[in-house]
Formats: C-alpha cells, structure tokens, sequence
C-alpha cells in the first residue's frame, strides 16, 4: 500500500458541504458543512480506520500517518456583459 496519503476536500455548491472527494486512505469517507469541520474530522477519523483496518497497512506499528489534505472548490464566475 502506498505510503504517501492523501485526501482530496471539495465544496458541493448544491449540497452545501464539503466532502473527501478522492484519497488513497482505506475507508476515508466523509463530508461536513465547513472545510475547517472536515477537516477536523478526518484528524478523528484516520487514527479509527487506521485500527479498523490494521492488516491493510504494511506498517505493524506506526505513531503517525502522514495525510496530505487539499482542497478544491468550483466557483461559477459571472462575466460582464
């Protein structure tokens, strides 16, 4: 399994939350109302998956987990005219 994590955050518009929109982490879905809130709630939620999915990991025994987290939101953007 690859060692370099990551985890796409997008805004939905139309829902009105923001979501993991793509990673490579097992297990790591989640969406929240603010970019800040999701991303605390990956910071919970990485240590639970990491102990839930334990033999997926070719780590036996790790401290930490590097997660590289970004964010992408797509804004309409009228034209003057």
């Amino acid at each position: 399994m690859d060692h370099n994590y990551f985890a796409e955050i997008s805004r939905d518009e139309e829902a009105g939350v923001w979501y993991v929109s793509d990673t490579n982490f097992p297990g790591l879905v989640a969406e929240a109302a603010s970019e800040r809130e999701l991303q605390d709630k990956i910071r919970e939620l990485v240590p639970e998956l990491y102990e839930l999915n334990r033999k997926l990991f070719d780590e036996l025994a790790v401290e930490a987990i590097p997660l590289r987290m970004m964010s992408s939101r797509l804004e309409t953007i009228r034209l003057a005219g």
